[in-house]
């Protein structure tokens, strides 16, 4: 398993709360870990929510935790966890396969804890209405990243060639996305490839196509970024970077002053590789 950055600061915050009470790690430590992060989706959870850390506090000193339970270790905690914890790090870490992710995030981990159906998480929320918690940290987020001052960072490659398509790469770029995303983005794509100066990158090497990115094609929306996608086999090498910014500059050169990245799935990359925040829920 492999976790965000913002997963691992969750878990230990979890820990952290777990110290004060069990010593060992239940899913609604985890909750309460992500109630203490304050970056991402995490920090609009806490906008909606600013009294349910306090008000779990409060329950979890009525609670009565199983004595009995002796806990599992894992390579992820320095602390035991339960054994549901721990189904909860297999749910979420299968759900990560299955939508062809890298990293497990707050999202996936959110999602996790309640398809688990924990007796004493469901008594803990009591009253509490959590689809919106769902929402805000599992559903994908538009966010937007402002081009004022934005200048490109250094994208030397040594065998990755990163240029923009032209209209002999359409049957192969088509051919990639629907291989590796399904045909969910092929209209979109298709929209970038009829314009005359189109607005795709690609990432190619030894001659094969190993990512892509556009902005404009969206239902021809000007100053959206997106569809984005590198195949799941060169993941984690920098690829969706470059792409990223080859299509950041051209839209600062073009003159927008922000670029919007629509339904942004890995809110933390775009965080880290261009500051991009996330635009709150019902703006």
């Amino acid at each position: 398993m492999k976790f965000s950055e913002r997963t691992l600061r969750i878990f230990k915050n979890a820990e952290m709360e777990a110290h004060k009470s069990t010593n060992i790690v239940y899913p609604i430590h985890l909750i309460l870990g992500i109630l203490r992060e304050r970056t991402g989706g995490c920090a609009e959870l806490f906008l909606h929510y600013p009294k349910l850390y306090d008000t779990l506090k409060e329950r979890m000193q009525k609670i009565n935790f199983n004595n009995q339970e002796q806990g599992i270790q894992t390579e992820f905690f320095n602390m035991k966890v339960t054994h549901t914890t721990f189904q909860v790090l297999e749910n979420a870490c299968n759900r990560m396969k299955r939508f062809k992710q890298v990293y497990i995030n707050e999202g996936l981990l959110i999602k996790a804890i309640f398809d688990v159906n924990d007796e004493m998480t469901k008594a803990m929320l009591e009253g509490v209405v959590v689809s919106p918690i769902v929402e805000i940290l599992s559903s994908p987020r538009d966010m937007i990243v402002s081009l004022k001052d934005y200048s490109i960072p250094d994208l030397t490659s040594t065998d990755l060639i990163i240029r923009k398509a032209v209209i002999e790469d359409a049957n192969a770029l088509k051919d990639f996305v629907e291989a590796e995303f399904g045909n969910g983005w092929l209209d979109s794509v298709e929209n970038g490839l009829q314009e005359e100066n189109i607005p795709i990158y690609v990432a190619i090497q030894n001659g094969k196509i190993l990512g892509f990115a556009c902005f404009d094609v969206v239902r021809r929306k000007k100053g959206l970024f997106g569809p984005m996608g590198t195949a799941i086999s060169n993941r984690t090498q920098g690829i969706g970077y470059m792409l990223l910014h080859c299509c950041l500059k051209e839209m600062k050169d073009i003159g927008y002053e922000y670029a919007v990245i629509g339904e942004a799935g890995p809110l933390e990359f775009y965080e880290k590789a261009c500051n991009a925040v996330v635009i709150p829920m019902g703006v």
